[in-house]
C-alpha cells in the first residue's frame, strides 16, 4: 500500500464538494469544543458537568467517519450539516464502540501512570537513602549537591524512557483499535465485534498507518506550536483566550492538513476493507484463491 497514493486521492477527492466538507468539519470543531468550556475548574459541580459532556460527547466526532467515508465513496453531493451532528443522533448506537475503545486506551494510560508512580516512588526512596548515608558519612554540604546530582540524570532518563515507551504503546494499541468506528459505520458490527475484527483488520497494517499518520506530523507540529502562541498571546483574557487560541488553531487546521488527514485515513481503511471482505468475496464466488 503505497502512502503517497493515498494522499494523492485524498487530493483529488477534496475537488469536489470542498467545501461543504470544510463547513462539516468546522461545525464539528466548533461543537467540540464545549466540553473545554467546563475544564480547569476547581468547583465539584462544575467538574461533574465536564465529566458529564465529556461522556456525551465521546461518540460526537463520528461525524468526521461519517463525511469523509462520504467523500471517498463518490457520494459528496449527500453531505450536510446534519452529517456533523450525527454521534448527537445516532448516540445509542455508537456510545458503547466508542466508550470500549477509549476506555482500553485509558486503561492503559492509567497502569502506566501507577506503574510510574511506583517506580518513582522506589527510585525517590533509594536515592534519599543513599543522599542520607552520605550525610552520615560526610557532614560536608558539597558531597550532598553531589550525590544528589549524581542520582537526578538517571532518574530523568528513566522516567524519559518510560514515557516513550508507554506512548508508543499507546499508539499501537490506538492503531489497532483504528477500524472500530468504520467498521460500525459500513458494517454495523457491534462494539465487541468491531474490536475483536478491528484486531484482525488491522494486523500487518499497523506500521502502514503510523507511517500515514506521521507524514502529517509536521502539519500538527505547526499547528501546536501556532496554537501555543496563540494561548500566550490572548493569556490576558481569561478562560476565553484559551477558547479563542483553540477555535483559530483548529481553523488553521482545517484549512491546511485536517480534511487530507481524515479523507487519507478513510481511504486506508477502504483499501483493507476491500481486500479482506468485498474481493474474498468474489474469490470465493469465482473460485480463485490470491494471498493479499
Amino acid at each position: 500500500m503505497k502512502l503517497s497514493s493515498i494522499k494523492n486521492r485524498a487530493n483529488e477527492i477534496l475537488l469536489t464538494n470542498k467545501s461543504e466538507y470544510i463547513r462539516i468539519l468546522t461545525i464539528i470543531l466548533l461543537v467540540g469544543l464545549i466540553p473545554s468550556l467546563f475544564s480547569g475548574n476547581s468547583n465539584f459541580l462544575v467538574i461533574l458537568v465536564y465529566y458529564a459532556t465529556m461522556i456525551i460527547f465521546l461518540p460526537f466526532h463520528h461525524g468526521y467517519i461519517v463525511s469523509s467515508l462520504k467523500m471517498v465513496r463518490n457520494q459528496s453531493q449527500t453531505l450536510s450539516d446534519d452529517d456533523a451532528f450525527v454521534g448527537f443522533k445516532r448516540f445509542k448506537e455508537l456510545f458503547a464502540t466508542y466508550f470500549l475503545s477509549n476506555v482500553i486506551v485509558w486503561a492503559i494510560s492509567a497502569v502506566a501512570g501507577m506503574i510510574l508512580v511506583v517506580l518513582l516512588s522506589f527510585t525517590i526512596v533509594n536515592a534519599a537513602r543513599y543522599i542520607m548515608d552520605a550525610a552520615v558519612n560526610q557532614s560536608n554540604a558539597a558531597a550532598l549537591v553531589l550525590a544528589a546530582i549524581q542520582h537526578t540524570p538517571s532518574l530523568i532518563i528513566f522516567i524519559g524512557l518510560f514515557l516513550v515507551l508507554v506512548a508508543i504503546a499507546i499508539v499501537i494499541v490506538s492503531s489497532y483499535l483504528f477500524a472500530m468506528p468504520y467498521l460500525l459505520e459500513q458494517y454495523h458490527m457491534s462494539a465487541t465485534q468491531s474490536l475483536k475484527e478491528s484486531i484482525q483488520f488491522m494486523k500487518g497494517h499497523v506500521w502502514e498507518l503510523i507511517k500515514l499518520q506521521l507524514s502529517f506530523l509536521g502539519w500538527m507540529i505547526l499547528i501546536i506550536v501556532i496554537q501555543s502562541i496563540l494561548i500566550d498571546l490572548l493569556a490576558f483574557i481569561p478562560v476565553i483566550g484559551s477558547l479563542i487560541a483553540s477555535i483559530l488553531g483548529g481553523l488553521a487546521a482545517i484549512y491546511t492538513y485536517l480534511p487530507r488527514y481524515h479523507l487519507s485515513q478513510a481511504i486506508f481503511f477502504e483499501e483493507i476493507a476491500y481486500y479482506r471482505y468485498e474481493n474474498n468475496t468474489y474469490q470465493s464466488n469465482t473460485g480463485e484463491n490470491t494471498n493479499v
